[in-house]
């Protein structure tokens, strides 16, 4: 599968042996490199990969970014395809370019397996420097280090230091891939990279181009995600062009969408017990199984700490992230139901010797698809009442926050049960909202408050994880829920206008005062909340595309806080203006 990622009407691409074709937003130039994720090594170079070592010039140590663990785990299949790959386009015309701008003190957007990333060399206190300047980014917020071999890995290490053998399967069998660990700084490393910190983050990143890179630099680039601080994170070269275009940066290499969308697992197994700071694309489960780690904690789920919390060790700990312009509300499921253990399989665990394939799942795809339902009626609720307050004129703003503000919990109705025309209370105190549908969620008063004081001017955008069978990515656009006269019912399903125009939907549909035009209702499917990994890979991308078309609030259906789910919900919340418990 080629991977790559063009500008509309802009096709340009860069292929081994061509002349350089480039794309330019101002001053920024973009190279697209067209690479084949799934390509076979071709015959003889598997072999000279594995025999080249380590330290043999460029095109050696992209291939020791797998053949430094030959020993452990040998050299073949993917590995081998990825390090003939990286060999391969250490020579490439877009890479020697990017290599050249990176020696002489530059910045390059570089694509990885998790998300763009903005390289510097990490060895150099001035470059280091231009990229918190491009990116704005808060100075005590560490940065993490990428090698390409474990002979750079090693070079880093404080003299007389060794990697303990909490580290040594891990890194063999998890390497090059989106695991970051935390090691004893080196004095090559300046105070820019790690805010002054005794310790160091480091990873070898699983993208072809990415090895290849630092392969062909020589020498480990830091390099946080592509994006204005506190935006979502890149998956597109066109995101990074987005924030960082216009001669915010020199040059901005695109190697196609990111496979995994979120970023790295950060694993600090220094500490005792180990435990994940940062969740990312290794869950919990993988590693509960290598040798240390049997004890392994997470973060804010299993304990805090107020110390780390003021000067953390690694990116994503301490500052509000991943927020786009438009206010987000996120559905969060209370005591969710695991997916199905065949999707857990498949989507958030492995069946290599320091995982097991079943841990990360214990519930059943019927309990996953009762979590659908529940997220898809809370969604219906927020919607009408949305709906509800603009007809009515009740339009408040959202007051500017550092972090997200938790609603009351939202009760489900009984399926059987239809919601009472009009506001009024429910079983347990509850408030329906006005013309809800049967079967929809019961909200809470602060929730409906919480819908009201959102509720402004311009299309609603959702983000959807109840949809099962529907492809990612954005689906249709329809008419918000309509306002019911008096005694008309309203269903939300009689809407949808099925187009992508998001012009009103023709006659025919339910009575009563609709909202329409720019105040209609924009979806985006991230995947099924039974595959979280799948959510997370289009996780950025749906932020982005709705905060692209202009919406006015952002309702998130989540997932299961487990297995690769807790990597999504703790982007959610972090990004999330406010927090809606179904």
């Amino acid at each position: 599968m080629t991977g790559t990622a063009e500008v509309p009407g802009q096709a340009a691409s860069v292929v081994p042996g061509s002349e350089l074709q480039g794309r330019s937003a101002a001053t920024t130039e973009i190279l697209t490199v067209s690479i084949d994720l799934d390509l076979e090594p071709r015959r003889g170079e598997s072999e000279a990969a594995a025999s080249s070592g380590l330290g043999a010039g460029a095109a050696g140590d992209a291939a020791a970014s797998t053949s430094g663990r030959a020993g452990a785990a040998g050299l073949d299949g993917a590995q081998a395809a990825a390090a003939a790959t990286a060999a391969r386009l250490a020579r490439h015309p877009a890479i020697a370019r990017a290599a050249a701008l990176l020696t002489g003190g530059q910045v390059v957007a570089i694509p990885t397996e998790t998300v763009y990333g903005l390289a510097a060399n990490a060895l150099s206190s001035e470059a280091v420097g231009r990229v918190y300047a491009a990116k704005n980014r808060p100075p005590d917020n560490p940065l993490i280090i990428h090698v390409s071999s474990l002979a750079m890995l090693a070079a880093l290490y404080p003299p007389g230091w060794a990697l303990p053998p909490i580290y040594t399967q891990l890194l063999a069998e998890r390497w090059p891939g989106p695991l970051t660990v935390l090691l004893p700084r080196s004095p090559r490393v300046p105070d820019a990279v790690t805010c002054g910190l005794p310790t160091m983050a480091v990873r070898m990143p699983a993208h072809p181009v990415a090895l290849a890179l630092i392969a062909a630099c020589g020498f480990p680039l830091a390099a946080p995600s592509a994006n204005s601080s506190g935006r979502p994170s890149p998956t597109l070269a066109r995101h990074v062009a987005a924030d960082l275009g216009g001669g915010a940066i020199p040059l901005i290499l695109d190697g196609g969408p990111c496979s995994c969308g979120v970023e790295s697992t950060v694993l600090d197994g220094l500490r005792s017990p180990p435990a994940i700071l940062r969740p990312g694309g290794v869950t919990r489960e993988e590693l509960v199984g290598y040798p240390g780690l049997e004890g392994l904690q997470v973060y804010r789920k299993d304990f805090t700490d107020a110390a780390l919390e003021a000067a953390p060790t690694t990116p994503g700990m301490k500052y509000r992230h991943y927020s786009p312009t438009a206010p987000v509300i996120l559905l969060e499921p209370s005591g969710a139901c695991s997916p199905a253990p065949a999707a857990a399989t498949a989507n958030g665990a492995s069946g290599s010797s320091g995982s097991s394939s079943s841990s990360s799942s214990s519930g059943s795809s019927g309990s996953a698809e009762d979590l659908a339902a529940r997220l898809r009626r809370a969604t219906e609720a927020l919607l009408v009442e949305m709906a509800a307050t603009r007809a009515s004129g009740r339009q408040g703003a959202l007051a500017p926050s550092s972090g997200p503000t938790e609603a009351a919990p939202a009760a489900v109705a009984a399926p059987a049960a239809a919601a009472p025309q009009g506001a009024g209370p429910v079983a347990g105190g509850k408030v329906a909202a006005a013309g809800a549908p049967a079967g929809s969620v019961a909200l809470d008063p602060p929730a409906l408050e919480l819908a009201s004081q959102l509720a402004g001017g311009g299309p609603i955008g959702v983000l959807r994880t109840s949809l099962a069978g529907a492809a990612p990515g954005l689906v249709h656009r329809r008419r918000a829920a309509a306002v019911p006269a008096a005694g008309a019912a309203a269903g939300l399903g009689d809407i949808c206008n099925g187009g992508s125009d998001g012009q009103a939907a023709a006659a025919g549909g339910p009575k009563g005062s609709a909202v329409g035009g720019d105040d209609g209702v924009i979806e985006y499917v991230l995947g099924h909340v039974s595959r979280p990994a799948d959510v997370a890979a289009e996780l950025f991308a749906g932020l982005r595309a709705l905060d692209e078309a202009g919406c006015a609030v952002i309702l998130v259906e989540g997932v299961a806080d487990e297995g690769a789910g807790v990597a999504v919900m703790n982007r959610l919340r972090k990004a999330a203006s406010r927090v809606v418990h179904v």
